[in-house]
């Protein structure tokens, strides 16, 4: 039933309406009531918070809302790769064939997901995927250091990324809107996508004014960087209303991941892996 009701459901104007609601001014005292009811639903730690819930003037402050550092420490360890985000690992492992792992028994193609340029340099590659609850710190990191020249924008449905559309949704992260920023590192790219999803009102970049989730949008659109932007590692890339999935995708004996498991919570700045500098 959840599923047929999610497939009728116009997802994308669904959620440019949601980011619409959140946008919205609302009274102060109205806005921290509804926070303090969606953080005690969702167990979120609010005296992680930079700043003071008086501050925000609408949900989406809170939705993007910015942790103090010393709550999120970047692994400093040369050649570490850090988790982007706070989620939970939902898959990962070798890309076979061109082919990630969805779920158990589903697959979809690396080609679909960030296109066949990249495609081809990734096909036997290593992936990551990230997903963020919306109970998550809603901010994306770099795992690596490096400059980012260019990106590509995927315009797409806008599916529920969670346990139902992961299963019952077919090459799910390759339909649903997307953004594949490369990071150029000493050891070459990184992929960072970041995946829309049903009531993620839009996906903002650091690095450039596009915003998506938004009528009338090119399938693809291939977009540089002028001039391109340097990250450290763990600096902040880009913001999700709401939450979503990212993938990270690494070359053939690019990284050497740290043991990782199905399932388990991770926060910004944990070490998943590391680079080989050979």
């Amino acid at each position: 039933m959840n599923y047929l009701f999610l497939k009728l459901l116009p997802k994308n104007l669904f959620s440019r309406f949601a980011g619409y609601l959140a946008d919205l001014k609302v009274p102060a005292p109205m806005l921290q009531s509804l926070i303090q009811v969606y953080s005690k639903f969702y167990k979120i730690q609010l005296d992680e918070v930079k700043q003071p819930l008086s501050s925000f003037r609408c949900f989406t402050d809170f939705f993007t809302r910015e942790l103090k550092k010393e709550v999120r420490l970047i692994d400093d360890t040369p050649n570490s790769v850090v988790s982007p985000v706070d989620g939970t690992i939902a898959e990962f492992g070798d890309i076979e064939n061109g082919l990630l792992v969805q779920a158990k028994g589903v697959y979809y193609t690396l080609n679909d997901l960030v296109g066949k340029k990249h495609g081809e340099k990734f096909e036997d590659g290593y992936f990551i995927t990230i997903y963020l609850s919306p109970a998550d710190y809603h901010r994306i990191h770099t795992p690596v250091a490096g400059k980012v020249n260019s990106f590509t924008y995927f315009s797409g449905n806008l599916w529920p990324v969670n346990r139902i559309g992961v299963k019952n949704v077919g090459s799910l992260f390759a339909i649903n809107e997307r953004i594949v920023t490369p990071i150029q590192s000493d050891v070459g790219e990184t992929l960072l996508v970041k995946v829309g999803a049903t009531v993620v009102g839009k996906i903002s970049l650091d690095y450039h004014e596009l915003k998506t989730n938004q009528r009338h949008t090119p399938t693809q659109l291939n977009i540089p960087v002028i001039p391109a932007k340097k990250y450290k590692k763990g600096q902040e890339i880009g913001q999700f209303q709401l939450g979503s999935t990212v993938i990270l995708i690494f070359s053939k004996n690019q990284m050497e991941p740290v043991e990782l498991r199905k399932n388990k919570k991770i926060k910004l700045g944990e070490i998943i892996g590391f680079l080989n500098q050979s």
